[in-house]
C-alpha cells in the first residue's frame, strides 16, 4: 500500500518546514502532525495513521538532535540529485573499485550490490525511503574521495576506514539488499 509520506523528499517537508526551521519550530510541527496522525484520531485509516506516525517520530528523533540533525542536513544535500553526477557516478565507482578490488574482492562485491542498489534509487528505479539513500550516499561518497581517516595511498591499510563504513552499512541493510536483489532478478 502506497503511504502519504512517501511523496515527501525529506523529514523538514514531512513537517511542513525549512531546513532553516528553528528547534522550537521542529517541536512544535510535530506535535501538530502527530496529533493530526495519530491513529486513534484516523479510525478510517489506521494502518497509514501508524506509518505516518512512525516516520514522524523518525523524523523528530532526528530533526531534534542537533548532532543527527547536522549529519542529516549534510546528507539530504546528496539526495537532492544536484551532486550526485558530480561525486559519485558509474566512472568514480569504476575507478575506487578497481583500486580497491586486489585488498578486499570478497566484500567488494557487496559494494557493488550496495552501488547498484543506490543508483537504481536515486534514478527512481527502485523505491527507498531518504534517509537509506542518504545513508547510502554518504557511505559511497566516503569510499570514492580520496581524502578520509586513513589515506587510501597507504597499501592495504588506506581502505580499511572505506570498508568498515561500508560493511556497517551492507549489514545494516541486509533486509532491504535482501529486496533488491528478488526485485532485481524479476526487472
Amino acid at each position: 500500500m502506497n503511504n502519504d509520506s512517501d511523496k515527501y523528499d525529506n523529514y523538514y517537508d514531512l513537517l511542513g518546514l525549512t531546513s532553516k526551521a528553528s528547534p522550537e519550530q521542529i517541536r512544535q510541527a510535530y506535535l501538530y502532525k502527530i496529533k493530526e496522525w495519530h491513529p486513534d484520531v484516523n479510525p478510517g485509516r489506521v494502518e497509514a495513521a501508524e506509518k505516518k506516525t512512525k516516520i514522524l517520530n523518525q523524523a523528530y528523533f532526528v530533526l531534534s538532535d542537533p548532532a543527527r540533525r547536522k549529519n542529516y542536513d549534510r546528507m539530504l544535500r546528496f539526495t537532492q540529485k544536484k551532486d550526485f553526477g558530480t561525486r559519485i557516478n558509474d566512472e568514480a565507482f569504476a575507478r575506487k573499485m578497481e583500486k580497491a578490488y586486489p585488498a578486499f574482492g570478497k566484500i567488494l562485491e557487496s559494494v557493488r550490490e550496495l552501488y547498484s542498489l543506490f543508483s537504481d534509487a536515486v534514478k527512481g528505479n527502485y523505491k527507498l525511503h531518504p534517509a537509506t539513500v542518504a545513508m547510502i550516499g554518504g557511505g559511497l561518497l566516503y569510499f570514492i574521495l580520496p581524502l578520509d581517516l586513513i589515506p587510501d595511498y597507504i597499501p592495504f591499510v588506506g581502505y580499511l576506514d572505506d570498508i568498515a563504513i561500508l560493511t556497517t552499512i551492507i549489514n545494516s541493510l541486509e533486509g532491504e539488499l535482501k529486496k533488491y536483489r528478488r526485485w532485481k532478478g524479476t526487472n
